[in-house]
């Protein structure tokens, strides 16, 4: 038996979340994706095809290839104005072993009841809204042939009531709120996975700081790696998402705070949701950006092993390349005409690298390009830590401030794939560019770009970037 889950719809109500895809909206401080995988690993669906779309990277980097649920997991995007069915319909004779399809932003609502033994194994089970089939889960090949067919499937198809399973419809904030107050009034015990647990009505993740002083008044969640002050009182009905920070003398009930949370000293907050500086109204789907980082902000990423590494890699590197190059940089005369480099902030600041100069360079200019020494001003840079060695291409501000904001992870650098091609990457080259390099970031990456970069301006001789010709 097969499972197909489309995460390639984007909601609005996610998107005043802040987040790149519904399937990320985190219940009970667990993204709904997960409740999906665990449904597929209950039911002993070990093969998981993820349709992807906005949101992609965020979506592979959270599941992997499913292996922490005991799922073998794999990846496919929706083509532009592909509906659901279109994408079962490719390999039709792929699902009739038996398909669970969800099409829609669906919450798999455990009813008091659901056990996975309920599954008749015969049997099909099918969720409607508004007359469209958006769930389905069926071991009949009959049946799965019609429905991949028609996407439609008969009308006395038995309902996921039978099996004490409730696929709930995410359209609003209002939905994502009702949800996670409904999980904090005890239905999060029935997803309690091995390691974790739900008594007393409260949840508490690991590595929570709770000081003296602190009072909890349950039903709460509590998320990992969150830390609360002295004298905040927090509860009832609150959910905490992870890596979140709660200052002196707050007041949280009724609401739900997203990961990466920051809540300032003396608020009050009650039926809210708060998503970083947004501050949320479910009830009207009301937002307001909090522009005071002393009252909400959001938590900025802690800074990963492998990319602390990378720092200190880049800069002892930087540092051989910049006395390698700097009496030949000397002798060319470098300085006169190679562009000038500005820059400001630190790793995660802007900066624009030397221009490319005219289109007929001279004879020392394409020498400078060949041996890349016209980037011996931006080595500096990277000793003086506003530059990483390799990574992105640095944008300018403010033109450019939007377009940096998409990223999540942003490393400016000297060097990047972009470094020995011989044509300007357009904006869409560029947003790929950059999110390969957010993914597969490493030391080894990084020297294959040094690499790639020496050798390919050395087989170019120092040829100048020209423009890409548009794109029919």
């Amino acid at each position: 038996m097969k499972a197909v889950l489309h995460t390639d719809c984007q909601p609005l109500w996610a998107r005043d979340l802040g987040l790149e895809t519904w399937a990320l909206a985190p219940i009970a401080g667990r993204p709904v994706l997960e409740y999906w995988l665990e449904l597929c690993d209950l039911f002993r669906i070990s093969d998981v095809s993820l349709v992807l779309g906005d949101g992609a990277l965020a979506v592979e980097e959270f599941v992997g290839d499913g292996a922490r649920w005991g799922l073998k997991c794999h990846y496919s995007f929706a083509a532009p104005g592909e509906k659901p069915r279109g994408f079962l319909t490719r390999t039709a004779a792929s699902w009739t072993g038996g398909l669970l399809h969800v099409s829609a932003p669906l919450f798999p609502r455990h009813l008091a009841a659901f056990t996975p033994d309920r599954r008749d194994a015969n049997g099909s089970y099918v969720q409607r809204i508004n007359g469209q089939v958006v769930c389905v889960l069926s071991d009949r090949p009959a049946f799965l042939e019609s429905f991949v067919a028609s996407g439609d499937a008969p009308a006395d198809a038995a309902s996921f009531a039978a099996l004490e399973l409730e696929p709930t419809p995410v359209d609003s904030l209002g939905d994502f709120f009702r949800l996670n107050q409904q999980m904090v009034h005890g239905e999060s015990a029935r997803y309690v996975r091995p390691g974790y647990y739900f008594k007393d009505g409260a949840s508490i993740g690991y590595n929570v700081v709770i000081p003296p002083g602190t009072h909890l008044q349950p039903p709460l969640v509590i998320g990992n790696h969150t830390r609360l002050s002295a004298l905040s009182t927090i509860g009832p009905d609150v959910i905490i998402g992870h890596h979140c920070l709660v200052d002196r003398q707050s007041d949280l009930s009724h609401c739900v705070i997203l990961d990466g949370t920051y809540i300032g000293s003396n608020l009050e907050i009650r039926d809210k949701i708060v998503a970083g500086n947004r501050l949320i109204d479910p009830a009207d789907g009301t937002v307001m950006e909090i522009g005071d980082p002393w009252l909400l902000s959001p938590v900025k990423p802690a800074v990963r092993a492998t990319d602390a590494g990378r720092a200190v890699a880049g800069w002892c590197l930087a540092l051989v390349l910049a006395l390698l190059q700097l009496l030949p940089y000397l002798l060319l005369g470098g300085w006169h005409g190679a562009g000038r480099s500005t820059c400001h902030g630190n790793f995660h600041g802007t900066c624009r690298l030397p221009a490319p100069g005219g289109a007929r360079p001279s004879f020392r200019r394409r020498l400078l390009r060949t041996f890349c020494l016209d980037r011996f001003p931006a080595l500096l840079q990277v000793l003086a830590g506003r530059l990483w060695l390799c990574g992105q291409e640095p944008l300018p501000a403010p033109a450019a401030d939007a377009l940096r904001r998409e990223l999540k992870r942003y490393f400016p650098a000297v060097f990047t794939y972009a470094t020995p091609r011989t044509t300007l990457p357009d904006t869409l080259v560029w947003r790929v560019d950059a999110s390969y390099y957010a993914y597969r970031r490493s030391l080894a990456e990084d020297l294959r770009i040094l690499a790639r970069a020496f050798v390919g301006r050395l087989l170019s001789g120092g040829a100048l970037p020209a423009p890409e010709e548009p794109t029919p």
